[in-house]
């Protein structure tokens, strides 16, 4: 917190412009406990020509009890773990003691932690991605990731506003992060003989981690900011059951001020809900991982936008489109007023079936078409070089 208020300290004398102006706090995570000690920081001792307006933290970690205790009840809700298994953790574990079993610290009990252990086990967490409970892993192997090259094909529908994360994103990124002229480029000391790794054992173990930041909170909250906590519903790392002990009965004890309720997004889908509190809002973002831009764009501009500008103003706002949208009617459905006769909602009703019918038409035709094209083009390439099971027809 002290080097980034000397940054920003030396960031509005370099660029002058930016003083007065709005300034947002935001990140995810382990910002979960970055931004709060900020945050107080700069209300208790505010920097000068830095006009701090808001702040919001996505999957915030932020209190080690609450967030770590909340895993077995977030893998049941979620299908991870069986009903046997559950009720094993409820019977052999204390609801105070969870949160140890979870970093195996030697204040958890044998009994516990054994049923935990067996517990994580069942779940296979090598098979699984707990940032994204609904995406894929990463299947390439260490002499595969240069074989993949990829090419323009027509037949894929290109990525859209919906996200589709690559599973093998962070493979590519620590490749790419340790080519000897990346290292040199980014002035790394010593160069190529370093390496780089999204999580390093030995930084770890050398830092000093705080096992609350809650205490920063009533201060915070009583400085007139905006602050918004959102949770995309699909992180089992940082979930939106802890998030709202700690927001609740369990941690700060907030007053709701608005009830719970459903919020929709641009293209006109559940995107998620949320619920207000007093000076605070909590979010959630139905089918985002824990990095929720990655996962669900479209609806995280939308949330950030209506957090930063305003409901009405967002509202005005042009957002991209993709097919889906058509399919689910969201701009098929005509404006319907009171003096709308019920023939003239039959003739639209025809009209519509008549375009599906003629979509139909043209579809099948190139099925047809891209049947006949598909024999003549080349195999696919293999590029791994795992033997395939041979299945009965």
């Amino acid at each position: 917190a002290a080097r980034s208020r000397e940054f920003l300290k030396q960031f509005l004398e370099l660029y002058p412009q930016y003083k007065n102006r709005d300034f947002y706090i935001t990140g995810e995570s382990y910002a979960g406990m970055y931004i709060p000690f900020l945050v107080y920081n700069l209300v208790t001792d505010p920097v000068e020509n830095l006009h701090l307006t808001g702040f919001a933290i996505g999957n915030p970690y932020t209190d080690q009890k609450l967030d770590d205790g909340s895993y077995m009840d977030y893998y049941y809700s979620h299908g991870l773990v069986s009903i046997e298994t559950y009720r094993a953790i409820q019977n052999d574990c204390q609801p105070s003691e969870l949160w140890l079993c979870q970093d195996g610290h030697p204040g958890c009990s044998a009994l516990c932690a054994a049923t935990y252990a067996a517990a994580e086990l069942s779940i296979d967490f090598d098979e699984m991605n707990p940032y994204y409970i609904y995406g894929d892993i990463c299947l390439l192997q260490a002499n595969q990731t240069k074989a993949l090259r990829l090419q323009k094909n027509h037949m894929i529908r290109p990525l859209t506003h919906r996200g589709t994360i690559d599973p093998c994103t962070d493979t590519f990124t620590t490749l790419y992060l340790n080519q000897p002229q990346v290292l040199t480029a980014i002035h790394v000391d010593g160069g190529a003989s370093q390496s780089f790794s999204d999580c390093s054992d030995g930084v770890i173990e050398l830092y000093s981690s705080s096992l609350t930041v809650l205490d920063k909170y009533p201060t915070i909250l009583q400085a007139g900011l905006k602050g918004l906590i959102y949770s995309g519903d699909a992180d089992a790392i940082v979930n939106f059951i802890g998030t709202q002990r700690w927001l609740t009965d369990d941690g700060l004890n907030l007053t709701v001020t608005e009830k719970w309720k459903a919020w929709i997004g641009p293209d006109k889908q559940l995107s998620g809900y949320t619920e207000r509190y007093t000076n605070l809002t909590f979010t959630t973002i139905k089918g985002a991982g824990h990095m929720v831009p990655a996962t669900r764009p479209l609806h995280a501009l939308y949330l950030f936008e209506c957090f930063v500008y305003g409901q009405v103003a967002c509202d005005s706002f042009a957002y991209p489109k993709d097919p889906t949208e058509y399919l689910s009617g969201a701009d098929l459905t005509a404006p319907v007023t009171s003096s709308t006769s019920e023939a003239n909602l039959v003739y639209l009703w025809w009209a519509l079936g008549g375009v599906a019918m003629v979509v139909v038409g043209v579809l099948g035709w190139r099925y047809v078409a891209t049947q006949k094209t598909k024999k003549e083009n080349a195999k696919y390439t293999e590029l791994t070089s795992e033997v395939k099971p041979v299945y009965s027809t």
